[in-house]
């Protein structure tokens, strides 16, 4: 079968249309069950291995759906399953990604011929800092930076003003 079909593909060329795939398939797998059926001499035998090829070809596709069917009944049983939860570290890690990744995007949105330089450099306060930031500097000043960190770092202002208060400081 394998040298009769690849004397045809080689005469004809391959098969390119889906149907005849499959029709070409079908052809050779059932001339092949017919030629071991007729190679055997006892014929419950040959039938009985005809049978037994049938199935374990096709027999991934009925256990495929049947583990399909039980691990919908599963989840329908278990209910939606919560989402995994990120850790601070992977979540501090998400958002630096993240942010560069979208600050890279708006840098070559701004080089684009689409994006409009002068209107956007009229509406701005410092144009030379856009500049700078198209060109590759940093988003944010050192000032920025500090300041950041000096209201919102480990134990700053912003934390103070909002942190929980025991019930032994109400006393």
């Amino acid at each position: 079968m394998g040298f009769l079909s690849f004397g045809i593909c080689y005469r004809y060329g391959p098969l390119e249309n889906e149907r005849s795939i499959n029709l070409l398939s079908w052809a050779l797998q059932l001339l092949g069950l017919l030629l071991m059926y007729s190679g055997i001499q006892i014929h419950p035998i040959a039938l009985a291995l005809v049978l037994i090829a049938f199935c374990t070809k096709n027999l991934d596709y009925p256990l495929h759906w049947a583990f399909a069917a039980y691990r919908r009944l599963q989840s329908s049983w278990l209910g939606p399953s919560p989402p995994r939860l990120l850790t601070e570290e992977e979540f501090r890690l998400q958002g630096e990604v993240e942010t560069r990744r979208a600050l890279e995007e708006l840098r070559s949105y701004c080089r684009s011929p689409e994006f409009s330089a002068w209107a956007a450099v009229s509406r701005i306060q410092a144009p030379k800092r856009f500049a700078d930031f198209v060109g590759g500097a940093s988003h944010v000043t050192h000032n920025e930076v500090s300041v950041h960190e000096r209201e919102y770092g480990l134990g700053g202002i912003f934390l103070e003003d909002h942190s929980p208060v025991s019930p032994l400081a109400e006393q």
